[in-house]
């Protein structure tokens, strides 16, 4: 018998530093002459819950970090980089001290004849998100999560009515500890749009997937196959923009996806997403997402962690649909001042199969999780910022073996930087 295993997320606990740093230099970058930065972070957090289990076992942790990078700008190319290298220490679990890490850079060019693309690469290191989940005992080691992901794209029509698009991405997971959990996966896609308006712009493109689980399902207990998910996807889009701040964006795409290894997995449907974002004033903006996705470890998601509130990419897994609805909403009290707040739920209803001892057994399962999060950022000085999130997570898996657990996660950074 054959079962596909179940998957922990893989969010990243690191420091907010790539956060902190995204929101602070972004602006300093247009205003100041130089192109470079260097600096130092630190926080400290809190977590009731730090390997996510019902019993909930807190810790308090945080650390010192270097922060740098460049962003020069040569005729019509331009060239970036950030780094940020980070040590956590536990004040309990001295078994999770790590150093994390993040790595962004790209390249973005131009020609005269309409004529744009880009090219960008980035690396992570990072405590992997303990998701556990239907286990009789539950995960507690230190497991580090490596992302790599290499990505380029090409435009050819910049403001012209007509533009046409292609890109190829690749990610790849893997970890110290979860080794099966590893996998690799390769996007390439071909496509136009059109504007049809001053504010609507509607386009389809062809996109390809391959992914590659080196651990896919077990044909006996302890021995394992790999599996190899190839998709095809017909992508179509809308985007609708009155200003700057105020948007609706949605997409409809019809995929099939075939497996190497689990030819009973191939399937074909719907899938989607809409996100919004309203802005009534200046200084007040509303966004809303609503996404419905489906596969077996051919797609992403975006989540937020818990302890820095960046939005990190992670990789889904199973043969899985997942509905996930947000809303958020940024208010700038003032210049120097601003506040975020956001509400989250996903839903997922996975098919699996697992061995109970050396019986196998269905395992048709829900999983649902929640979250909450409110944060303030406060930009002391020319080079000095400082933020603070408190979020609640709240997760409840049913099925063969049910599992259920909350969180709640204080977390203070400050960051200091010289250009």
């Amino acid at each position: 018998m054959q079962r596909l295993k179940l998957h922990r997320s893989a969010g990243i606990k690191a420091p907010a530093l790539a956060a902190v740093l995204a929101a602070a230099s972004a602006g300093a970058w247009a205003a100041e002459p130089s192109p470079y930065y260097i600096g130092v972070t630190t926080s400290l957090a809190h977590d009731s819950n730090v390997y996510r289990t019902p019993d909930g076992r807190g810790d308090t942790y945080g650390g010192l970090g270097l922060v740098g990078g460049f962003d020069q700008s040569i005729n019509r190319q331009r060239i970036f980089a950030d780094l940020n290298v980070h040590d956590n220490i536990y004040a309990r679990e001295k078994t999770l001290n790590n150093i994390s890490y993040g790595l962004n850079a790209g390249w973005d060019w131009a020609t005269i004849d309409r004529l744009s693309g880009g090219v960008t690469l980035g690396a992570t290191q990072g405590l992997a998100s303990y998701n556990n989940n239907s286990t009789s005992t539950p995960n507690t080691a230190r497991d580090l999560l490596k992302t790599e992901r290499l990505g380029a794209r090409a435009l050819w029509g910049g403001d012209a009515a007509l533009n046409l698009t292609s890109a190829y991405g690749y990610n790849r997971i893997s970890y110290s500890e979860s080794i099966a959990s590893d996998s690799s996966q390769h996007t390439g896609s071909l496509g136009a749009s059109y504007r049809v308006g001053p504010t609507l712009r509607l386009g389809a493109a062809l996109r390809l997937t391959r992914a590659v689980d080196p651990q896919a399902f077990q044909t006996a207990p302890g021995v394992y196959q790999s599996n190899t998910v190839k998709g095809r996807n017909l992508d179509l889009t809308a985007d609708w923009r009155s200003t700057a701040q105020t948007n609706l964006s949605g997409r409809v795409s019809w995929r099939h996806e075939s497996n190497s290894g689990l030819s009973d997995r191939d399937s074909s449907g719907l899938t989607g997403g809409l996100t919004a974002n309203y802005a009534p004033t200046a200084r007040l903006t509303f966004n809303a997402s609503l996404s419905r996705d489906t596969g077996a470890n051919s797609s992403f998601f975006n989540q937020t962690d818990p302890t820095t509130g960046q939005r990190t990419t992670n990789q889904a897994a199973n043969n899985q649909t997942y509905d996930t609805a947000g809303v958020g909403a940024t208010y700038a009290v003032t210049t120097k001042i601003g506040l975020t707040s956001g509400l989250q739920n996903r839903r997922g209803n996975i098919t699996n199969q697992v061995f109970v001892g050396v019986v196998p057994a269905n395992n048709d399962y829900t999983d649902i999780t929640t979250s909450a999060s409110f944060g303030v950022n406060y930009a002391v000085a020319r080079n000095w910022s400082t933020g603070c999130l408190l979020e609640y997570m709240k997760r409840d898996v049913s099925g063969l073996r049910p599992y259920a657990y909350n969180a709640n996660v204080v977390s203070c950074t400050a960051q200091f930087t010289l250009r």
